[in-house]
């Protein structure tokens, strides 16, 4: 009996109790030691593998939905600056014909920055200055060859004082002047290439 004591209150076991106890299994269980029968190892086992798993498997789970959202964001975006545009571009077109009155910023008579300043604030809710220059001042600048539809040009050269809506295709709607009104014409066309001064965005 005092064999079988000392077995079972061995101070291996004792500290096995004191670790499962608190969570922690730092000493192993050796074949002729006794486990206690109040302390559910199988569910200690699944606690801390579960406890392992998350810790392991949470941070990266976390990333991924950080990127997932950004990314649905960014393309929910990008589908209303879309269709803002395809606005612009079809309210401007819907000018076409239109008379030129100095001044004027529609709905049936225009001048240049007049034109301009009509379709944003139809298509886009954006107020823009009834004026080329400060329209130009408050856009971000753009090369030629990244032009998109939407996006508006400007004709400053040689004492212009022009601007337009680009269309796409090398094409812009703009209020041209008394005798034109509202037309069509192209960007780099033979007087507007020479007076070309740059183009701007908005959105």
């Amino acid at each position: 009996m005092l064999s079988v004591s000392r077995r079972l209150f061995s101070p291996a076991s004792i500290l096995l109790a004191t670790a499962l106890s608190v969570g922690i299994a730092t000493t192993p269980v050796h074949a002729n030691e006794v486990v206690p029968t109040s302390v559910n190892v199988a569910a200690f086992a699944s606690h801390a593998t579960s406890v392992a798993t998350r810790s392991a498997v949470t941070p990266v789970s976390k990333a991924a939905a950080v990127k997932a959202a950004q990314a649905k964001v960014a393309a929910a975006r990008a589908a209303r600056v879309a269709r803002i545009r395809f606005s612009i571009v079809s309210i401007a077109l819907s000018k076409v014909g239109a008379s030129y009155i100095a001044g004027h910023a529609g709905p049936n008579s225009f001048d240049c920055s007049g034109l301009a300043l009509y379709v944003y604030a139809k298509a886009a809710g954006i107020s823009l200055p009834h004026y080329s220059r400060a329209q130009y001042s408050m856009s971000t600048h753009i090369s030629a060859s990244s032009l998109r539809a939407g996006d508006l040009v400007f004709f400053f050269r040689n004492g212009a004082h022009h601007v337009a809506v680009y269309i796409g295709g090398g094409k812009m709607v703009g209020a041209a002047n008394p005798r034109a009104g509202v037309r069509i014409d192209s960007v780099f066309g033979p007087w507007y290439g020479s007076h070309f001064s740059g183009a701007g965005r908005l959105l």
